[in-house]
């Protein structure tokens, strides 16, 4: 019975993860962190907030989600701002574990943390590759999921 859950769980992450990208591709998600980042790091975390709703600048009107955490805390979100204040070492993803070690790890390497949570717009199960970034080394992070 076990073996039967844990394989049925394999195979839907699989399939799902498959599907990862449905907001645009690695590089954008990466171009777009980057973006980010450097706002934050040459202005400050605030900026990354204000910059996140500016009309003059891609994160309001992309596809991909993007998110701003500072420890932890989500602070910025152009596509779920019910979740601003969460706290991601206390949000579990559709698998029940905590979202953020993920992140972090995924920041630490630069690369991608995949999170299974629901799709930003049809709000069925989705697995999300989301490059993860520091804009400040060991405070903000920039994710970037697709």
């Amino acid at each position: 019975m076990k073996t039967k859950l844990i394989t049925a769980v394999i195979a839907a992450f699989c399939a799902g993860a498959a599907s990862a990208g449905d907001f645009g591709s690695e590089q954008e998600a990466q171009d777009i962190a980057k973006m980010m980042s450097g706002i934050i790091q040459s202005d400050g975390l605030d900026a990354g907030i204000a910059a996140m709703h500016d009309t003059a600048k891609p994160f309001t009107t992309s596809t991909l989600g993007i998110h701003l955490f500072e420890d932890g805390i989500i602070v910025g979100d152009n596509r779920e701002p019910e979740l601003l204040a969460a706290s991601y070492m206390e949000v579990e993803d559709l698998t029940g574990d905590p979202m953020w070690p993920r992140s972090v790890a995924a920041a630490d390497a630069k690369t991608d943390a995949i999170l299974e949570w629901y799709h930003y717009d049809t709000e069925s199960e989705y697995s999300y590759a989301c490059y993860s970034e520091w804009a400040i080394e060991g405070s903000a992070i920039v994710m970037v999921c697709r």
